[in-house]
């Protein structure tokens, strides 16, 4: 069962990757660039140079519980992909809050960048999913449930934890950091494009999300 599930997850993959061959691409280079201009950077502002060992550790749990989901048949890229973004989303959430313990200007502010990032980021993991053998509707009715894990963040910091270390909060956006340079790295090797197009909607999609995070400030 576990074998056939993951053939039909491969050829929804190539179907969708001759339809529309530079979607996959354009999402590895979103969340490259999410990883690092805007996630990482966060990371080291907040906890120094511990966050480059974080990341370290986010990339290899991810291959971890990737590799693990697919031994068990649990299509681990699906998984993976959604665990990520969720998780970005959370500490996505913190931060947020963070900002509005500064000042309500801070605060507002930081709320603008955070919907400005989540655009791009959210369609590429929509993009992702399918790929990996969600139907549209799965990949959108998780997409929708990163918005909850959003408010979760939010709340949990601003209400509970209004004093979170800065320390902590690093090593937590460092270990997403490497997260999202895995789905990065899943997203190109799901793609089947030739090698120059590929590079340049990859390097597209990592600019668009440098450009938002310099808009954003």
């Amino acid at each position: 069962m576990a074998q056939q599930e993951r053939q039909a997850a491969e050829a929804h993959e190539e179907a969708l990757a001759r339809r529309w061959p530079w979607l996959l691409p354009l999402a590895a280079g979103i969340f490259f660039g999410a990883a690092v201009f805007e996630v990482f950077p966060d990371a080291l502002e907040r906890s120094g140079s511990a966050a480059w060992v974080w990341a370290i550790a986010g990339l290899v749990a991810f291959i971890i519980v990737r590799d693990g989901l697919d031994y068990l048949g649990r299509h681990g890229l699906a998984w993976v992909a959604t665990l990520g973004i969720w998780m970005h989303s959370f500490l996505e959430g913190a931060v947020t809050a963070a900002g509005y313990g500064v000042s309500l200007l801070v605060g507002l502010l930081v709320t603008t960048g955070l919907i400005l990032h989540l655009i791009p980021e959210l369609g590429a993991i929509v993009v992702l999913l399918t790929a990996a053998g969600l139907s549209l509707r799965e990949a959108v009715i998780r997409d929708l449930i990163t918005y909850a894990f959003l408010l979760v963040g939010f709340l949990v910091v601003y209400f509970f934890l209004p004093g979170l270390s800065p320390q902590i909060l690093g090593a937590a956006l460092g270990f997403g950091a490497g997260g999202f340079l895995y789905l990065a790295y899943l997203s190109w090797r799901e793609q089947h494009w030739s090698l120059l197009p590929s590079l340049l909607i990859a390097a597209a999609g990592a600019i668009l999300i440098l450009v938002v995070r310099v808009i954003a400030g």
